[in-house]
């Protein structure tokens, strides 16, 4: 009796420390998504490939060959080609099941599984679930887990939800992937490149004997950086970034690298509601196997994220430099400070604010001008505040260059001339202003500064006729003629 008690104390201990390994967010939701092969009603236990492409979806009302998921849809689908590997579950009816996906041996058509539009998921998120590769020995094959968002729950719409296999080439959604490639010893170990290429972690993490793994992805799709907290270590996750964690040890990739980068296939701000688990190209000896387990998913709810912005961009307008981006949602948005740089200045400096709307579910158009740039290239970046005082610097920063060249502009109204000085250092000049017949009108010594440096002068009381303006500042010197 007491080595029973014993037994379930430490089975109780275990599982109290893996349940705290797991990270949580700051401002994490109560709330979890579950996807769990043993609930829910499925159709039998395999679902194998045959010479014509067929899928089948379980929604939260309807099951398919799978269980029905508490929210959105699942689905498995076997290619045209792909008339070899497929699905099983284990376990069914009870919990912990589990789907193991055989790979196909076509270079053309996957075996896949999805979960996608899954409700009330926001752009930062962490999954959590098991991986196995069965002692496999499999020498080809690549066995691809991959998140981020589908736009529509109608099959075949979408990289979630259709045929298509995820590989090279653009794919609207996704935000990134893992991807196993078999090889005749190992299992090489990557994630997706902004070309859609993969790009190799290891060789080390995953072994074919191996497993199962405990994998957890924090991803944040969100505009500004998120904060998760994993075994009392507080981790800060830069906007588009994600951490991969294996059995409780934080990925690192080449160059120290730990804060993968997003794709940029997907908005940032969109939520990451979807994921799939695809197999293919297991062309030699025996086909590549994946096991996973149940998928958990925690997230922040998007009621308590800070304000989500996207799209800031930066644009010259003759001597002044326009900002505009866009909020998609907001919470307690006091307002937006303007930064500005240049490649003189060391940080960035205040210059300007902008009121925010509070708060919003809607998209939000704004703007800054900034009418007095300085000369050579502008850098511009966003700080948001809270009413509270919070403040989050969006990382993103755009440029805008004023450099000299053509930066002596002209402009008359009437009898007045105006001139518009834009230069890099600050010095002295010379203006001389003469008929047509090269008698002078004007002659004037000038002394101008590192910036815009604007004059104007009234020549209503000079006779009709045509006038040449001259100016010099520095090296560099521009002709007008004008008529009066």
């Amino acid at each position: 009796m007491k080595k029973l008690f014993s037994t379930i104390l430490v089975l109780m201990i275990v599982c109290a420390t893996e349940a705290n390994a797991q990270g949580t967010w700051m401002g994490q939701g109560a709330s979890d998504f579950t996807y769990d092969f043993g609930a829910g009603t499925g159709s039998g236990t395999t679902y194998n490939g045959a010479a014509t492409a067929k899928s089948s979806v379980s929604s939260s009302e309807v099951p398919g060959f799978l269980p029905y998921p508490s929210s959105g849809f699942s689905r498995v689908y076997t290619g045209a080609a792909a008339s070899t590997g497929g699905f099983t579950i284990s376990n069914p009816g009870s919990s912990p099941a589990s789907l193991s996906l055989t790979a196909s041996n076509s270079t053309s058509a996957p075996n896949k599984f999805s979960v996608y539009n899954v409700a009330d998921l926001s752009a930062v998120t962490s999954s959590f679930f098991t991986v196995s590769f069965g002692n496999t020995n499999a020498t080809t094959g690549a066995l691809t887990y991959a998140f981020g968002n589908s736009a529509s729950g109608t099959e075949g719409n979408n990289i979630f939800n259709n045929g298509s296999i995820l590989q090279g080439g653009a794919n609207a959604g996704i935000f990134n992937y893992l991807r196993w490639d078999m090889t005749a010893t190992t299992i090489t170990f990557s994630y997706r490149g902004t070309d859609g290429a993969a790009i190799t972690i290891n060789s080390s993490t995953f072994s074919k004997s191996g497993g199962p793994y405990n994998v957890e992805v924090y991803a944040n799709n969100h505009t500004s950086p998120q904060e998760y907290t994993r075994s009392s270590v507080n981790y800060t996750l830069p906007s588009g970034t994600f951490n991969i964690w294996v059995n409780g040890a934080r990925i690192t990739g080449s160059a120290s690298l730990v804060n993968f980068p997003r794709t940029g296939e997907l908005a940032l701000g969109a939520p990451l509601n979807s994921f799939l688990l695809q197999g293919l190209r297991s062309t030699t000896g025996a086909l590549a196997p994946i096991t996973v387990g149940n998928f958990n998913i925690k997230y922040v709810p998007t009621s308590t994220l800070p304000v989500s912005l996207r799209g800031l961009k930066a644009v010259r307008s003759n001597t002044t430099a326009r900002l505009t981006w866009q909020t998609l949602s907001e919470r307690s948005n006091a307002h937006f400070e303007i930064l500005r740089k240049n490649t003189s200045s060391d940080d960035f400096e205040y210059i300007g604010k902008v009121s925010g709307e509070g708060n919003s579910d809607d998209v939000i158009n704004y703007s800054f001008t900034d009418f007095n740039p300085i000369a050579g290239v502008n850098y511009y970046q966003l700080k948001q505040v809270d009413k509270d005082g919070k403040t989050t610097l969006f990382g993103e920063t755009v440029s805008v260059s004023f450099e000299l060249t053509e930066e002596i502009k002209f402009s008359q109204n009437a009898g007045k001339i105006s001139l518009t000085v834009f230069a890099e250092t600050g010095g002295n000049g010379n203006l001389l202003i003469s008929d047509i017949s090269g008698r002078k009108v004007l002659a004037q010594s000038l002394t101008y500064k590192k910036e815009f440096n604007n004059y104007s002068y009234d020549l209503n009381n000079a006779p009709s006729g045509i006038y040449v303006v001259n100016i010099s500042v520095g090296n560099h010197s521009k002709s007008f003629k004008f008529i009066k």
